[in-house]
């Protein structure tokens, strides 16, 4: 069995022109693709920011591991979590503005 979706087919080919049905059917395969596929990045940075934000705002906050957290390191926790979040939405918007001019160029 091919695989249609990459362009091979159970049926032989009749060396016909792809219909116009044909063609939307392709548009929105690609359509439904490039969707997924920005999902599972937008996924994947999410993933890497959480893991970033635990990581070194523990190192930086939590001087005393023990059973609970004082008020004093819970306090650094939210900060340091705001300011990292500010951080990457700052840099994502300039990178994705830069992206987009650079792809009218």
């Amino acid at each position: 069995m091919a695989f249609s979706l990459f362009g091979g087919s159970d049926k032989k080919d009749s060396g016909a022109a792809p219909t116009s049905g044909n063609s939307s059917n392709v548009n929105s395969i690609k359509e439904n693709l490039q969707a997924q596929i920005l999902q599972e990045i937008a996924l994947t940075n999410a993933t890497e920011l959480i893991s970033k934000i635990s990581n070194n705002c523990y190192e930086k906050c939590i001087l005393n591991p023990g059973s609970s957290l004082s008020t004093a390191d819970a306090t650094c926790l939210d900060q340091c979590s705001e300011k990292y979040i500010q951080a990457w939405n700052t840099i994502s918007r300039r990178y994705l503005a830069r992206v987009q001019s650079e792809s009218k160029n």
